[in-house]
């Protein structure tokens, strides 16, 4: 059996000599020590038999020099099947090798990400976590990750968790930082009056703090006097308060927007440049620049490279940027309208959200290649406006909770 075993993997040739003197081969052979398996005549002039691969080389010289013809008939072994597959041993081989440094790479980290943190910097975060050993190059399975977790909770007052995530050669520490305590004084630490921050008729008061000044149905200018600070209790004592209140008034309200019938529209064109960047072990390798390309539109994607299912520690990020063309579109009356139109509608969507509209007037006209349309509103609306006073009454701050 281990015979067996040794010709499979040294590998064998069958052969045949062909001469009047094969006798002397044989000779030769047993002198030289060299091994001829089952070695058998085939009509006179003929030997055939099997040797080692090896041996079949030192067998040609002497074969020649008796006058026989030496041939080959058959090899067998592996030493032969690698010769001939060597190429893609070759290949088989470097993709088991680089599986593995792969496989072996990827129970070490070589990232360390932050996220959930607005105030406390990455960097800090991370300097914390390296001090209790989570850093890059190390074995991932060799972290106690609820003892780092805990390390940087005691570093950071300002956080309300944090979690340890590893995947593969990431360490990603997520973070929850604590609400901060709402700070005792506001708009709250002066005293105000109410004001109109317009003219209009007085048609709802609601008023929280303070002592109110008109009445429902009343009409009131820019500037006058809604809610006063000035506070007269049941004792004829009067102090001072930050008045708070909504008060709804019926006013007008004026937008106007302008659509222009000729326009350029910049649309991207063909791709300029693309600049490539690698990051490998948190190490930055650029393929290309972004010089004196700044301002053109640009369009940029990220990806993680896999070997198979293995993720490895290599992030691609590649940034296409993009000529420019510029068309000129005119537009007609109607199309000149709608666009308007849309302008008029988000113009209301931001600006009157808070307000109730009663009515709207309409004007519109061509004017220096533009559709233009004014919009008149008869509107409620809250017109208080807060406006700090001084004065020598005792000043009460209602909200002060010390």
């Amino acid at each position: 059996m281990i015979n067996y075993l040794y010709r499979k993997l040294a590998g064998t040739v069958d052969f045949i000599a062909e001469g009047a003197d094969t006798e002397r081969l044989l000779t030769y052979c047993t002198g030289s020590g060299i091994e001829i398996i089952n070695p058998h005549k085939s009509g006179g002039y003929k030997l055939l038999g099997t040797v080692f691969a090896k041996d079949y080389k030192k067998m040609k010289r002497p074969a020649r020099k008796i006058g026989l013809k030496l041939r080959m008939r058959k090899k067998h072994g592996l030493y032969f099947f690698a010769r001939k597959h060597r190429a893609k041993i070759g290949m088989l081989a470097g993709m088991v090798f680089i599986a593995f440094a792969v496989f072996s790479m990827n129970r070490f980290i070589w990232e360390i990400n932050v996220e959930g943190n607005k105030n406390i910097p990455a960097e800090e975060i991370i300097a914390s976590a390296e001090k209790m050993g989570l850093v890059a190059g190390t074995f991932s399975k060799s972290h106690s990750v609820q003892d780092i977790e805990w390390s940087i909770m005691r570093d950071f007052a300002g956080l309300a968790s944090v979690e340890i995530n590893i995947q593969g050669s990431y360490a990603n520490i997520s973070v929850r930082e604590t609400a901060g305590e709402p700070e005792m004084k506001s708009d709250d630490d002066v005293p105000v009056n109410i004001i109109a921050s317009r003219y209009g008729v007085i048609r709802k008061i609601d008023v929280f703090d303070g002592q109110e000044t008109v009445a429902i149905g009343d009409a009131v200018m820019k500037g006058d006097l809604l809610v006063s600070a000035v506070y007269e209790d049941s004792h004829n004592k009067l102090t001072l308060k930050h008045a708070r209140a909504n008060i709804i008034a019926e006013t007008d309200y004026t937008i106007e927007v302008e659509f222009p019938l000729e326009q350029t529209i910049r649309k991207n064109g063909e791709i300029k440049k693309t600049v490539t960047k690698i990051e490998v072990f948190g190490h930055e390798f650029n393929f290309g620049s972004s010089k004196n390309i700044d301002n053109l539109p640009s369009e940029t994607s990220e990806k993680h490279l896999y070997f198979f299912w293995i993720e490895l520690p290599i992030n691609v990020t590649t940034t296409h940027y993009f000529s420019v063309k510029e068309n000129t579109v005119t537009y007609n009356f109607e199309q000149g309208r709608d666009g308007a139109f849309l302008l008029l509608e988000e113009a209301e969507e931001s600006e009157m959200s808070e307000m109730e509209i009663i009515s709207r007037t309409l004007t519109e006209k061509v004017k220096n290649n533009k559709y233009i349309i004014k919009a008149d509103y008869i509107c409620l609306m809250n017109i208080g406006e807060e406006q700090p006073i001084e004065s020598d009454i005792p000043w009460e701050n209602t909200d002060d909770m010390s």
